[in-house]
């Protein structure tokens, strides 16, 4: 059994990743853990005298929610469970997530806007435990995952994305790769990664678009992903130095700051 991870912020708005997340549940008959981590910024922690207090009641609030997430899978039909932790949250979830097969959480705008590898977001796709699926607060799909796009350009990045949401498309209806390694393969001494012989191997049938060099970027991939009306982009994270990325655009930040769609998203 597949076993999915939602990661729960209750001072946000969680509608949209709750509705995805169960119907990609009950989807695959994943179980689906909920999971929220508890903790104090420094600066909240430095100008609090009963912090740790302040800390054990939150956590014993946490805790309390695990009738409320029970009675939300028991309505869904989906096997789960709920789960409340102490710590820095991208440590706790990289943990957590060493055992599962994907981590589900909040494409938040708010969060993506932060031009600097350092925010949250940033650290959470970067711990390297799971696979992390991202969903837009305002998304707004059927429920499942029906129509997969990938965003191909041939890394290592790529690859690992494709490898990782493998269980989704072995249950789609439909693949199209959004191919950008097809232009550049020629100007590359890196070792060809042929996903075609991959899908092939796996019995997945695909529709095929070579991007353009005007149209290999964020927004085009983006257009081209909604134009087939897809459920979920798959891509590889930090094309290039994570730094570069966040400082000075590309695929990857456009994706996460502009996405209406989920994004399942990898780093090598």
């Amino acid at each position: 059994m597949l076993e999915f991870i939602v990661d729960i912020d209750p001072e946000r708005d969680n509608a949209a990743l709750l509705h995805f997340a169960f119907a990609l549940a009950r989807q695959h008959g994943a179980r689906l853990a909920g999971l929220q981590v508890v903790m104090l910024s420094p600066a909240e922690a430095m100008v609090m005298p009963d912090a740790m207090l302040v800390l054990e009641e939150q956590e014993k609030a946490a805790q309390g929610r695990r009738d409320w997430w029970r009675e939300l899978c028991r309505g869904h039909g989906v096997e789960g469970s709920w789960e409340a932790y102490r710590g820095f949250h991208e440590a706790v979830l990289s943990r957590r997530a060493s055992l599962a097969d994907l981590v589900l959480g909040r494409l938040s705008r708010e969060a993506a806007r932060l031009a600097s590898s350092l925010n949250p977001l940033g650290r959470v796709l970067s711990t390297d435990a799971a696979p992390m699926l991202l969903v837009p607060d305002r998304w707004a799909g059927k429920g499942g995952v029906r129509k997969v796009a990938i965003a191909w350009n041939g890394s290592t990045e790529a690859a690992r994305a494709v490898r990782a949401a493998a269980p989704l498309l072995l249950r789609a209806d439909e693949i199209v790769v959004l191919d950008g390694a097809s232009r550049i393969r020629a100007n590359t001494r890196r070792i060809p990664l042929a996903l075609d012989r991959w899908l092939e191997r796996h019995a997945l049938q695909a529709r095929w678009e070579v991007l353009d060099e005007e149209d290999d970027n964020g927004q085009s991939i983006h257009e081209r992903a909604r134009g087939h009306d897809a459920d979920l982009l798959v891509m590889g994270a930090w094309g290039h130095s994570r730094m570069n990325e966040w400082l000075l655009g590309g695929v990857t930040r456009h994706l996460l700051q502009h996405s209406e769609m989920p994004l399942l998203v990898v780093e090598a």
